[in-house]
């Protein structure tokens, strides 16, 4: 958990007066800051915990935002911290940042990294593999950590939803890609998406498929021979029958089977046998 700020910060005392028509974000991936104008806001700890929460959670209950980030200390005294918490934002800024009396909401007028990513991670999923935005790339394989050193479980539940959405958008712009014959780019992406997450079967199919069509069959094979050495060494287990089966139908070294990598011999074993 991050450390405790020593006090509430303030903008710049030279900063414009009309704070309703300033430009507010709120960024959490890669950390956790508060920007007005380009000035970004210190904020204490207890205040940083309740905007995050109420933003990866959305519309909260006052008991539900004290009980879970106060668990600890009986219901009033939580309850006064997080009264405590919302003076303190009110008192960083004119403009508002949370809203709300008995549900506590974030102002609409916040731009909020993690929702405008999701917004259109959401759009390349829902296009599916032909309408996928191509244009998200760079900003998915380069995206940050929700909220690094962090480590309540409601932040690693948002952490696990997002690294998720990023697998599939990663893996479906792949899938796009590879369709317009942009390989390279291809490539960049399902490799992407298997730095994220090296045992995912999906990424690393996505990944061999592209070396399939651009008739890369020896780096198609060195993938999947990676990946099931990956595989045995940190679970135990083998490639699926599927993903072996997707390079060995375009396997063109002699029939002899030791001719075929180990990966390749063993499913043709199983399968012969």
């Amino acid at each position: 958990m991050p450390a405790e700020s020593a006090s509430p910060g303030h903008p710049e005392p030279d900063a414009p007066s009309d704070e309703g028509h300033r430009a507010v974000k709120l960024l959490m991936l890669d950390g956790f800051r508060i920007v007005v104008d380009q000035q970004s806001l210190s904020i204490p700890l207890s205040a940083r915990r309740v905007v995050a929460f109420v933003a990866l959670r959305g519309r909260s209950s006052r008991a539900e935002v004290a009980g879970t980030l106060w668990p600890e200390v009986p219901d009033p005294k939580a309850q006064a911290s997080l009264r405590t918490a919302l003076w303190r934002l009110r008192q960083l800024s004119r403009h508002p940042l949370i809203i709300g009396d008995e549900t506590l909401r974030l102002d609409e007028s916040l731009d909020v990294d993690v929702n405008t990513l999701v917004t259109a991670i959401r759009r390349v999923i829902n296009d599916g593999e032909c309408g996928v935005d191509q244009g998200l790339l760079p900003t998915l394989a380069a995206m940050g950590e929700l909220l690094p050193g962090w480590y309540d479980d409601w932040v690693l539940l948002g952490r696990e939803r997002l690294r998720q959405l990023q697998l599939h958008a990663l893996e479906l712009t792949a899938q796009q890609l590879t369709c317009e014959g942009r390989y390279a780019e291809a490539i960049e992406a399902a490799m992407a998406a298997v730095r994220l997450e090296p045992l995912r079967e999906s990424a690393t199919r996505v990944l061999i498929e592209v070396h399939l069509a651009e008739d890369n069959v020896v780096e198609a094979i060195r993938r999947l021979e990676s990946f099931r050495r990956s595989l045995a060494s940190e679970l135990g287990v083998e490639p699926t029958a599927e993903l072996v089966d997707l390079v060995r139908r375009r396997q063109t070294v002699p029939e002899a089977r030791r001719d075929l990598p180990e990966v390749l011999r063993l499913e043709r074993g199983r399968t012969l046998g």
